[in-house]
This record gives C-alpha cells, structure tokens and sequence, in this order.
C-alpha cells in the first residue's frame, strides 16, 4: 500500500480526530497540524509527534502532503479549501461550506486544479447505516417514511455562527439523500433560538422527496444526547441507533400474527467500527486511486441546498 502523507488544518476538538485517525491509520504519515493558535496546534503535533504550523499555507509549501483534512469553522471552508485544493486532495468537513456561493467556489476548484474533493458526511460510514443500505437493497424494499431524531447538548464553542440545522441537522438530510437516492422537491421547518447564541438551536423538518417523506427533530438543549432514526417500508419497519450500530428489524414477509402488523423484531448487533477511521482511510483510498469519493462536492452541495432552505422557514 501507498503511503500517503497527511496533515489536519484546525485543532478543535474534530480536528484532534483526524489528526488521530491519520496516525493510526495504514498507509498514512501524519506530518503535520496546523491552527492559528499555535499553542494547541503544538500540542497535538507533540502528542502525536508531527510538525506544528500557525499557517496553513506555510504547511503546504514545506510539507507538500498528498490529503489534508479541513477542520476550520464552517465559514472558513471556501477561502480554506479552495487553498489547499491548489495544492492537493482534501477532505472538507461537512457541511461543505456556508452559503452556495462558497459551495460553488470549492467545487469549481476541485474540477479546475484536477484534485480529489471529499466532504465529511460521516453517518455514510456507519456500519449501521451501511448495513440498512444493503438490506434494503437486497430486499428491493420501498422507502415510505423517515422519523429522525438527533438531540443534545453541543461541546461549549466561542462565537458560533453556523445554527443546528447546518451544523446537526444536515447529518440527516444528507442519509435520507443518499439511502433514497431521490430528490427533495419540499422543505418545511419550525426553528427556534433558546440559548441566546444567536443562531436556531433547535429545529423540525419536514421534507418531501419523491417516492417519500421524512420529520428530523435535531436541537442542542436536550440532557441526553439521541441519535435515532426509525425507517417504514413497505416490506418492513426499522429502528437505527447511530451510536450504537444496532437495528432492530421488524418484518411482514411471513404471515404475522394477525393481531399484529410486524413479526417480533431481529436484532441487528454491528461489530463497532469507528465512522470516521472507514471515512479517512475510504479519502486515502480514493487519492491512491484518483478515484471520485463516496461523497462528492456536489452531492454536499444539494444536502447544504436543503438545509438552508429549512434553516430560512419561519414555521
């Protein structure tokens, strides 16, 4: 296996992930971390025994890595990425960018300098996810409904800008997305702002798609911290939990019992597997190959689309 020579811009606490997942990884050399704060960018570099830079630019001119991950605030994606795409592959966390426009810029760039651009929509590499995509494939079952929930109270951060549905939110929107494989034609949304940080911190969704429909319930202000999705089909009803990796499958194949609509559940219990290692090493895999990533600009894009749309709905 190739190995390829990685770095992280940003040392917040998602930043500190890449940065250890890329120096677990096979195949990868982590060379450096990079934040305007130099003091946490040091002492990651120190824990994880890279190098440490204030700029980003400086980095890439002195350590010409092959992937970088860009782990900056969200309204720093553009101006960021669109750097680092000069140069070489990145991975932008989501969401893509704030506004279109700046979706837009780094799309453009990755087309215009030849360079992989991948968009961290993590839940794509949840086992559980991955394992529901397949069943219901293999089943050629039909998507009817989606019930999601994904609630709790967000690590403290200084001067934030980008509210829950951007933020928290667009997990969701982006699964329903790519498990359908359709288009939103509606988006409806009630938000509302309670922690005075001047942005929506808890919202609900309504989307329409094609062939079916979906509620997402995503706030900061919850004590527990839920990440549940609940998937009717024709053929079946499904209870995912993100955290856990398990399902629980209800089915009608058989014939039930008739005071039932569903057989009694089957339990579906994933080997663990951490999201973001299969979504860092599945980047380094699509850079060896040149090859186009799971989640492409434009897909993120169209997810982003979605979310500001119900980020602007009054009610």
């Amino acid at each position: 296996m190739e190995t390829l020579r990685t770095a992280v811009i940003g040392a917040g606490m998602m930043g500190r992930n890449h940065v250890r997942v890329y120096s677990e990884l096979r195949g990868s050399e982590l060379v450096a971390v990079v934040d305007v704060d130099f003091s946490k960018a040091k002492e990651v570099a120190d824990k994880y025994g890279c190098n440490a830079y204030r700029d980003f630019e400086e980095m890439l001119r002195k350590e010409k890595p092959d992937a970088v991950s860009v782990v900056v605030p969200t309204k720093l994606h553009a101006d960021v990425g669109c750097k680092v795409l000069e140069q070489t592959n990145a991975l932008v966390e989501k969401p893509i960018a704030d506004t279109m426009e700046n979706a837009r810029k780094l799309v453009d760039k990755a087309e215009e300098s030849g360079n992989i651009l991948m968009i961290g929509h993590i839940e794509r590499f949840n086992p559980a996810v991955e394992y529901l995509k397949d069943w219901v494939e293999k089943k050629k079952a039909r998507y009817l409904a989606f019930n999601i929930v994904r609630v709790g109270v967000p690590a403290p951060r200084a001067g934030i800008t980008t509210g829950v549905v951007v933020d928290l939110g667009i997990h969701d929107i982006d699964i329903v997305r790519y498990l359908t494989g359709e288009n939103v034609l509606e988006v409806r949304a009630k938000t509302m702002e309670l922690l005075g940080r001047g942005v929506e911190d808890h919202a609900q969704i309504w989307m329409s798609l094609e062939n079916c429909s979906a509620s997402i319930v995503t706030n900061w202000v919850s004590p527990r911290k839920i990440r549940h999705m609940y998937v009717t089909l024709d053929k079946a009803f499904i209870h995912l939990n993100y955290i856990t990796q398990t399902l629980e499958i209800y089915t009608n194949e058989e014939e039930p019992d008739p005071r039932l609509l569903w057989h009694p559940a089957k339990i579906i219990e994933l080997k663990f597997e951490e999201p973001l290692k299969r979504e860092l090493a599945h980047f380094l895999d699509c850079v060896r190959k040149n090859a186009e990533p799971l989640v492409t600009g434009e897909d993120a894009m169209e997810s982003l689309r979605v979310a500001l749309e119900a980020e602007g709905c009054t009610g």
